[in-house]
């Protein structure tokens, strides 16, 4: 089934009545600035959609997420991208999928007004970046770093006035090219690389004091920023996922040697039993008693 997102909600941003069989969810536009906008978009599906959609050329800053965007725990990853001209797109969705988006949209002139460059050394400069750090695509990802989420907190629950949004919509865009300058000058420099291949290595073999990421950011030698955007950069996870994943791969094997250690190993793992028995489940599609019997 394919659909066309201007079908999909009514002027007001809701869904249309003809869909509402197939998805549910909103859309909210603000338009700031003639050249500024924020959208925030919900769709969960109730079959399998093709979606059609059309983006307008310019600077695009995204959250996304696989529930509702509330909080900045609600955001899995962090997007930028560059678009040169308007392009027409699709994206899928399966049954019973959930995505949501909140989106900053700066034209490149509207950002060099603001920076005091020229249109098209932001032009220059963003395509430069998306080809270095793209990954031969046009979107660059980053983690959602603490300080990401402390800027992106007041957006998430203003209810005042436009030109106090635009406010903290430029501080986001502007700690997003921050961030962007930082992965720049790590995927260039080896010794970085070097403290990131290290703050891996640590984490293979898990340990409590390890799981605070200023101790391990300040054992390797960066600051917090820089490891949680190189890490992401080099290893394609966030810490946070790095660390689980980790530390339920280490509780799996001292578990597959010892069935009966099972109380030992839950207390060095530094789970609750609760979120012991979540990680395996997610991770292996069984609980750790079924585990350990299969293995």
């Amino acid at each position: 089934m394919q659909v066309s997102m201007h079908d999909v909600y009514n002027k007001h941003g809701s869904i249309n009545k003809d869909m509402s069989q197939w998805v549910t969810g909103y859309r909210q536009v603000k338009a700031l600035l003639p050249n500024l906008h924020l959208l925030h978009q919900y769709l969960q599906t109730k079959t399998e959609i093709s979606f059609k959609e059309t983006a307008s050329r310019g600077l695009y800053f995204s959250l996304l997420g696989n529930e509702p965007i509330k909080t900045a725990t609600d955001v899995t990853s962090v997007q930028i991208s560059y678009q040169a001209r308007d392009i027409n797109g699709d994206f899928l969705m399966t049954e019973n999928q959930e995505r949501s988006l909140m989106q900053v949209h700066i034209s490149a002139e509207q950002l060099a007004a603001v920076l005091g460059e020229t249109e098209e050394q932001v032009v220059q400069h963003f395509s430069l970046l998306m080809e270095k750090l793209g990954h031969g695509g046009c979107v660059i990802q980053l983690p959602m770093t603490k300080k990401t989420a402390e800027i992106c907190q007041p957006i998430f629950s203003h209810k005042g006035h436009s030109i106090s949004l635009a406010g903290h919509l430029y501080a986001l865009i502007f700690t997003l090219i921050e961030q962007l300058q930082m992965l720049s000058h790590l995927s260039q420099c080896e010794e970085c690389q070097g403290k990131l291949f290290q703050a891996q290595n640590l984490l293979e073999v898990p340990n409590n004091e390890l799981l605070n990421t200023e101790k391990l950011a300040h054992q390797v030698g960066l600051n917090n920023e820089a490891l949680a955007i190189g890490f992401f950069h080099l290893v394609g996870q966030s810490l946070d996922d790095y660390c689980l994943r980790s530390r339920i791969k280490f509780a799996a094997a001292k578990l597959r040697q010892d069935p009966e250690a099972k109380p030992h190993i839950l207390a060095q793992s530094g789970f609750s039993e609760a979120q012991f028995e979540a990680a395996f489940i997610q991770h292996f599609g069984v609980n750790s008693h079924q585990y350990a019997q299969i293995h």
